[in-house]
């Protein structure tokens, strides 16, 4: 049989004595709100220097790296701004640099200004490489003149500035030489620029040979060629697309329509000089006759066709070919065993060469002779 148990005991709560209220809870101390204030300007602030980090290795990175250091030189030359890019670290050569370089000395820079720059487009960087030692191997591709290439640039760390922002000079320069042979004439033209080659070498006197070293920017189509009333030459295009390096090309001119028939008037000029001598072998001139009898009055030369020529280079001039031509004489012969005297009318043939020379002046002058294989 379960035991009663005791009734529970009721604590009624003691109330407040009269008067008394409640404290107010405590108020935030002063130094809590300040640290807080400190703590978001810390943050604030940690999160713009790295926004600045992140932007100065951007920067670095798309605007101050090696890649972008030759991106600004090929930006001049595409602009076609000469000058500005041979203002940019490394570009120039003096006369010390091109012999440790390997290119010839004494090579000129006259072609190194705006109106020689060929085109260049589509330009894109494909490689940004660290070599080590601050050195980077950078290459570029690029359209010029229609023709695609590719060019690698050594460029070297030139420090900083403001310390965060990289500085590179081109640790190879990026001009070229052309080993440029004009044949049979002291004129050519680079991607359009009128060039006389005495006035790169110092040479007074025309040469029929000439042999010019250019200096010219990597990377580019440069068309050499020789053009004027006289000569006239095919196109040579080269795509200089190393640096540092000597590239070889070949102008060889031409005598043009205008110019040959320019030396047929002073052939036939000439040939009606020879036929004003009143002889039977004129003074200089390539044809003439011997006779075993005595003539009677003056002989009289004429010409009714002349003989049709050529112009072709020689080793020295330009020079024509052997050609036949028919000078006709009219004299009388004495017979020396009668006396007797026979009228003589007819053509008589000969074989000519000639040298043609160009003047400084423009004018042509040839000179003729018999062909002495005839």
């Amino acid at each position: 049989m379960s035991q009663p148990q005791s009734p529970a005991r009721m604590h009624t709560p003691q109330s407040a004595p009269a008067g008394w209220t409640e404290p107010p809870a405590p108020a935030a101390s002063p130094m809590s709100a300040r640290s807080k204030a400190t703590l978001i300007w810390a943050l604030v602030g940690a999160m713009l220097i790295a926004a600045a980090f992140a932007a100065m290795g951007a920067l670095n990175r798309d605007v101050y790296s090696a890649g972008a250091f030759v991106g600004h030189y090929l930006s001049k030359l595409q602009g076609k701004d000469a000058a500005g890019a041979l203002r940019i670290p490394g570009v120039t050569l003096d006369e010390t640099e091109l012999k440790e370089a390997g290119l010839p000395e004494g090579s000129t820079n006259a072609l190194l200004r705006n109106a020689t720059l060929p085109e260049l487009t589509d330009l894109a960087l494909i490689d940004d490489a660290d070599k080590g030692d601050g050195v980077h191997a950078v290459t570029w591709s690029y359209e010029s003149n229609g023709a695609h290439g590719e060019s690698t640039f050594l460029v070297r760390s030139a420090g900083t500035r403001f310390p965060l922002i990289p500085t590179w000079s081109f640790a190879q320069s990026p001009l070229a030489v052309v080993n440029l042979a004009v044949e049979h004439s002291t004129v050519f033209s680079a991607n359009g620029f009128d060039v006389d080659t005495r006035s790169l070498t110092g040479d007074k006197a025309p040469s029929f040979h000439n042999i010019v070293n250019v200096q010219v920017f990597t990377p580019g189509a440069y068309v050499f060629e020789s053009s004027s009333d006289f000569v006239a030459s095919e196109k040579e295009s080269v795509l200089v697309d190393e640096p540092a390096q000597l590239h070889e090309a070949v102008v060889e001119a031409e005598p043009t329509d205008w110019f040959i028939g320019v030396a047929q008037e002073a052939v036939n000029e000439q040939l009606d000089s020879c036929a004003e001598q009143k002889v039977l072998q004129p003074t200089g001139c390539p044809f003439g006759i011997v006779v075993d009898d005595r003539i009677s009055g003056d002989p009289a030369w004429s010409f009714e066709d002349y003989p049709d020529i050529t112009v072709e280079a020689g080793a020295e001039s330009w020079v024509i070919p052997v050609v036949q031509g028919d000078a006709h004489l009219e004299v009388d012969v004495q017979s020396l065993f009668d006396g007797s005297i026979t009228p003589y009318d007819a053509d008589v043939p000969f074989s000519m060469v000639g040298n043609v020379y160009v003047l400084s002046d423009g004018t042509v002058e040839v000179t003729l002779a018999e062909d002495g294989n005839a």
